[in-house]
């Protein structure tokens, strides 16, 4: 724990001391708000330098911790029910595989367990670290999310068809919307338009598909495509200090921790099942993001090698093609970065860049100490070789390509509007309803062009405008957090081109919320250098 606790220390916040006369005429609100008067700053929120129009919102950095005893006790208490729930599980061959059904999975019933027994003492860790009951309830909601993902998500009360994901969707926005009332702090207008007309597309294709009667539930469930857009507003509204976005990374990251945990009880009883932890992205996100920390030197290497190694192992028991592709990716993407965060450590290195890999190949080889490891190691490397290699005679490549073919064939009889919603995706080798496994060919096939083009420009848009902070901001040590998001949507963005992301509750949710988090860091970033600028100016002509 003491590692963790570096984690947190080693990249705070450091305490600038601000003459009484730079902020007189200026006032601090009850919610801990410094309200800076029009004209108190010459440089504005995105482009620093250049002439401020309206004033500044800059809010004061609250008090409160990380870890204290009762982060200790939900972790602990997680990784018992974690390693619990995979030691007493039988295999389940059907486990990652679509259900049956729309909105018909049965989850384990460990992922209830966690979530009932840690939301109230999320509360009480709220409660020690001085943070607001709605943002300890999305730090509930992102821990048990990446511990259990796809079984969390599907979390309901008996006989509705409301489930948790929806349930804290419409409570966050509420509390954020009628408590905190943002009116003060707007997102860029550029991605607020993108954003309004990807929803607007999306309606569009709802009613479509209510006005043709076509079945409600699938009218409803295809409606996830932009309903956990609105995560977005959640990310950028709530989390608004560094203290608050450090809090949900180390959330997210402990979370992942326990799936991993999770995966490897789980192959210690059924070393035959073919995938102990899906859909894994999780897992390679925060793998990165603890390889990015070691690099910039706000991990001890002792401790961030101990949870690279367990992620690695947790990557392995994932065993998805796509996820080995995306990391592949993610190294080459980390390559074109000269210089990280505080201009000191280096992504460019290929020896920090390759030792993940590294680490994969050597926790494969602990798996050929025994007959079941290397079973498994056997069938994972010929899968992959099949998908990799000889993707022409691989099942699962030809069923994605023949899915991606007809996602096409959809598309160009509605090219402008799309198919609209409620419409089964069924063809000829395929009648189960999967989806073509690709969420933007998903986006394109229901909602047309209307739909595409509005979330491309908006990915595009914030990936230009998040590079953009990376690089102004390249000597603030805090970029690092904003580059760990960049890095994590791109992997997203990746690991889309052939699974499910817009689609999944378990997977939507946080990409939406990541990125409004992200576009929250941009502001911020770009604030304290207006402020560290206006001083400099200030201190050469008093």
């Amino acid at each position: 724990m003491r590692s963790l606790r570096s984690l947190i220390s080693r990249g705070g916040l450091p305490k600038h001391k601000i003459p009484l006369s730079s902020v007189a005429g200026n006032g601090v609100d009850r919610s801990g708000v410094l309200t800076l008067e029009a004209g108190h700053l010459t440089g504005s929120v995105g482009a620093a330098g250049r002439p401020a129009i309206a004033p500044l919102l800059i809010r004061r950095q609250p008090r409160g911790g990380i870890v204290n005893i009762w982060l200790i006790f939900i972790v602990t208490l997680g990784a018992v029910i974690a390693v619990a729930d995979g030691l007493t599980r039988a295999p389940n061959p059907e486990w990652e595989l679509p259900s049956q059904g729309p909105l018909e999975y049965e989850p384990y019933y460990a992922a209830f367990l966690l979530a009932a027994v840690t939301l109230p003492l999320m509360f009480a860790y709220a409660k020690r670290v001085r943070a607001s009951i709605t943002e300890g309830l999305f730090l509930w909601f992102a821990f048990c999310t990446a511990a259990y993902m796809k079984d969390f998500s599907y979390l309901r009360w008996p006989g509705t068809p409301l489930f948790v994901t929806d349930v804290v969707l419409v409570v966050l926005l509420l509390s954020i919307y009628l408590l905190l009332r943002p009116h003060y702090s707007r997102s860029p207008l550029v991605l607020n338009i993108f954003l309004l007309l990807f929803v607007a597309a999306g309606l569009l294709s709802a009613a479509r598909g209510f006005w043709e009667h076509r079945d409600t539930i699938l009218v409803l469930r295809d409606s996830a495509l932009i309903a956990y857009a609105l995560f977005l507003l959640v990310g950028y509204h709530l989390f608004r200090s560094w203290l608050s976005i450090k809090r949900v990374a180390v959330w997210f990251f402990l979370g992942t921790s326990l799936s991993a945990l999770n995966g490897l009880a789980w192959f210690v009883v059924a070393p035959e099942q073919r995938r102990f932890i899906a859909p894994g992205i999780y897992i390679l996100i925060s793998l990165v993001a603890t390889v990015l920390a070691i690099a910039n030197r706000r991990l001890r290497p002792r401790a961030g090698w101990v949870f690279v190694g367990l992620l690695c192992f947790g990557l392995m028991l994932a065993n998805a093609r796509s996820l080995f592709v995306t990391l592949g990716i993610m190294i080459l993407i980390g390559l074109l970065y000269r210089r990280t965060a505080d201009g000191q450590g280096r992504l460019g290195r290929p020896a920090t860049l390759l030792i993940p890999a590294i680490l994969i190949i050597l926790a494969s080889s602990l798996f050929l100490h025994t007959q079941s490891g290397r079973d498994f190691t056997q069938r994972s490397t010929e899968e992959l070789d099949s998908g990799v290699f000889h993707s022409g005679e691989d099942p699962n490549w030809q069923f994605r390509v023949a899915a991606w073919k007809e996602a096409w064939r959809r598309f160009e009889e509605y090219p402008s509007a799309g198919e609209g919603f409620g419409i089964p995706f069924v063809f000829g080798i395929w009648d189960n309803d999967p989806r073509p496994h690709n969420t933007f060919l998903t986006v394109l096939y229901k909602m047309g062009l209307i739909g595409f083009i509005p979330l491309l420009a908006f990915l595009c848009y914030f990936f230009w405008l998040a590079s953009r902070a990376v690089y102004r901001n390249r000597k603030n040590h805090r970029t690092l957090f904003l580059l760990i998001a960049v890095m994590g949507q791109m992997a997203f963005c990746v690991y889309g081109m052939a699974n499910f992301v817009l689609e999944s509750p378990f997977l939507a949710s946080l990409f939406w919320a990541s990125m409004g988090v992200g576009l929250r860091m941009i502001r911020i970033l770009d604030v304290e250098q207006s402020l560290r600028w206006n001083f400099s100016v200030g201190t050469r002509h008093p």
